[in-house]
């Protein structure tokens, strides 16, 4: 008995030693870790904030660019057909949606559906307003048509993703 109380006497206060320095060298361990892990973040943020910003700044343009006023302008030629200024636009809308389509990476994914749906609203108002006039109808009708229905809407879907973009923006710096 007398042995077995010696050898508990060396066993127990090893254990004890054992396990503190267990705990203290585990807690090291994922102290260092963590403090790794905080340095990867920063260094991301760094390489990755101009990026996030030039998403952004690439999908507000896109979104500007798609208003129905300054699109008509830019697309309208003397003497063109409605038909062909609609063909012009949900081209020119597709086209710009295409290029910027990889932004996503870098927008939150309720700003994506904003845009996407401004997209889809849009393109949706200029036939809508072809198919609101007569046949041999002038591209001057049909930006009248496309005009008055975009001032009719109830929401701009494109204002409305310009401001989710900006949230967006705001929230991440």
């Amino acid at each position: 008995m007398e042995q077995f109380a010696e050898m508990l006497m060396y066993t127990v206060p090893s254990v004890v030693v054992g396990a503190l320095a267990y705990l203290l060298v585990h807690r090291f361990i994922q102290n260092e870790q963590n403090r790794h892990m905080v340095e990867i973040k920063r260094e991301n943020i760094k390489y990755s904030a101009p990026i996030i910003l030039q998403a952004h700044e690439r999908l507000i343009l896109f979104l500007e660019r798609m208003q129905m006023s300054g699109l008509v302008a830019r697309l309208h030629k003397p003497g063109m057909s409605a038909r062909l200024m609609q063909s012009e636009i949900i081209t020119t809308i597709k086209t710009e949606f295409e290029h910027n389509i990889t932004q996503q990476l870098y927008v939150s994914k309720n700003a994506w559906e904003y845009v996407k749906k401004a997209k889809e609203e849009s393109m949706k108002v200029v036939s809508l307003g072809m198919s609101k006039l007569p046949d041999g109808a002038t591209s001057i009708d049909l930006a009248r048509e496309v005009l008055t229905l975009t001032a009719a809407q109830e929401q701009d879907w494109a204002q409305k993703a310009i401001d989710i973009l900006k949230t967006d923006l705001r929230k991440n710096f």
